[in-house]
């Protein structure tokens, strides 16, 4: 399958159509075409791409026609299904209902190479003209092309290292082959599954104890997948446990070519993104619960006797590609503070982070005692690492966002907290709420900047903004702390923080009064 964004803009209802962001994703494959009127992004992320699964490769159309003046919920839908995947929009009805495409909107495709494709304005033209245009070259091209295997490995390799997995391969066969597909161990323990269609999951995962026996009998498919073939095929990794590849066709054969070219691409893949996939190793339930690969995270879970679901805590010790081996050298001592305070303790290193899970602390003063102790150990073994601690995560699902977030969050919480020695999920996501809002554009800073140029407003010799910095962001409003590091006496920092109050007009201490504050000084580190 070859068809890319650039070769379905040449069909006749996208040929007046404008590319006005994302061109260099114009090469992109397309799978399939879809239509969205969400406007909820918490809906978008938990139904469509549920658990963190990859559905991309799909051109989408939408109108906005629920949202069609609220940018920020435009911006949100686009942001979501990049991250899914997805490699583009086609814009209907601008200049109809949706006014007009914000810059913020092509600033962010340009960003995410995401293509952003605009209908002619002005007019109301039909989406059923585009998707039976798209869907009929699709189809032409998989009937003449059975040569999959390339395709699905540079799309993969094209995916963010957090997507590069055997379920997002499975999904990519899957919807190439209009199958469903299951990977399993040696000992048809279930890795993997892809179904096809998505709506004969249920049914299907009822079937497999019996379909692993008698493969060859497909009457217990017969109720819900009529006329189906089915295809058990070897895995053999370079370096793993063998494998089996099933292959579930309806209404029909499948050729050997495809056939042959599923069972390699999975192998490929195993051997390049998945290694270790069949083996017993705490690396790889880890990689599991970051990449949240449910069926194979609760599989090693259980043969380790862990219950995932008392996982409510992961550190993440990150350093550089040189400090990596180092920090897995030291797993177990660094295992050992938290286990003096959680009965549930693991960890390995994972993307040159060194990651620890464990249980919920006996006490929150505990772990806080555990958390210097280890600051300490890594001070005393000379590396040059930062601890992030989060806490209270409910499921896999907020472990794999909080290890997203640390990775694109950590240099502005350290921009933002220059002082601190460890950070707090609380700071990860502040930091990733201060760059949003900055991305946002000046409209949005602008109410902070209007605070920061009242603090800096009078001539005296010292700055009311450092000041309020040192207090609120960098000492935890300890007033000793906060002369100690501006080197001035403890009455002269009470002085300076009253004069801050009578500019502002309420206590800095005041809850939610001082909250506007704290986002406008950390939001002017950011940017200075």
């Amino acid at each position: 399958m070859s068809v890319t964004v650039s070769d379905i803009l040449k069909l006749p209802s996208l040929r007046n159509a404008e590319v006005i962001a994302g061109k260099r994703g114009l090469s992109r494959i397309v799978s399939s075409i879809s239509v969205l009127e969400a406007v909820d992004p918490s809906l978008l992320v938990d139904g469509l791409f549920r658990q963190g699964e990859f559905f991309g490769s799909e051109i989408v159309i939408t109108g906005f026609l629920n949202c069609t003046e609220d940018v920020e919920k435009q911006y949100a839908n686009i942001k979501r299904l990049a991250e899914g995947g997805e490699v583009g929009l086609i814009l209907f009805y601008v200049g109809v209902y949706m006014p007009r495409v914000d810059k913020r909107l092509i600033d962010l495709a340009n960003d995410l190479d995401f293509v952003l494709i605009q209908m002619p304005p002005y007019r109301n033209l039909r989406y059923g003209e585009v998707i039976s245009d798209v869907m009929e070259y699709i189809f032409n091209d998989r009937s003449k092309n059975e040569f999959i295997a390339s395709d699905i490995l540079a799309r993969v390799s094209r995916l963010p290292e957090h997507q590069r997995t055997i379920s997002t391969v499975l999904r990519m066969i899957s919807d190439d082959i209009m199958s469903s597909v299951i990977l399993t161990d040696n000992s048809h323990n279930t890795l993997n599954i892809a179904p096809w269609p998505q709506s004969v999951e249920k049914e299907l995962l009822s079937c497999l104890p019996r379909l692993y026996r008698s493969p060859e009998d497909t009457s217990i498919l017969e109720s819900f997948m009529p006329g189906c073939s089915v295809y058990s095929l070897p895995v053999i990794p370079d370096s793993d446990s063998p494998m089996r590849l099933y292959i579930i066709k309806g209404g029909g054969p499948l050729s050997r070519i495809l056939r042959s070219q599923a069972a390699d691409i999975v192998r490929i893949c195993v051997n390049i993104w998945g290694k270790g996939h069949g083996a017993v190793a705490v690396r790889e339930l880890i990689r599991s619960i970051i990449q949240d690969d449910p069926l194979k995270m609760h599989r090693l879970a259980d043969i380790f006797h862990i219950d995932i679901s008392q996982i409510h805590e992961m550190w993440v010790v990150s350093g550089d590609e040189h400090t990596a081996e180092l920090l897995r050298e030291q797993s177990r001592v660094f295992c050992g503070y938290l286990k003096s305070c959680s009965d549930i303790v693991f960890s390995d290193v994972y993307e040159d982070k060194l990651l620890i899970f464990s249980s919920t602390p006996y006490s929150e003063r505990e772990a806080l005692q555990q958390v210097e102790s280890f600051l300490t150990e890594i001070s005393s073994l000379g590396l040059s690492a930062t601890l992030s601690r989060f806490s209270d995560l409910q499921n896999t699902t907020e472990v794999r966002e909080a290890f997203l977030k640390n990775n694109q969050y950590l240099e502005d919480a350290r921009r933002i907290f220059p002082t601190r020695r460890w950070f707090s999920g609380g700071d990860i996501r502040f930091a990733g709420e201060c760059r949003d809002l900055i991305a946002r554009g000046e409209d949005f800073i602008a109410p902070y900047t209007l605070i920061l140029n009242r603090l800096a407003a009078a001539t005296e010799d010292w700055d009311a903004v450092a000041t309020a910095g040192a207090y609120m962001l960098d000492t935890g409003c300890s007033i000793t702390q906060t002369a100690a590091l501006l080197h001035v006496h403890k009455n002269t920092v009470k002085y300076r923080l009253s004069v801050i109050d009578n500019r502002l007009g309420y206590n800095h201490n005041k809850m939610p009064d001082n909250i506007r504050l704290y986002y406008a000084i950390a939001l002017h580190r950011l940017l200075n």
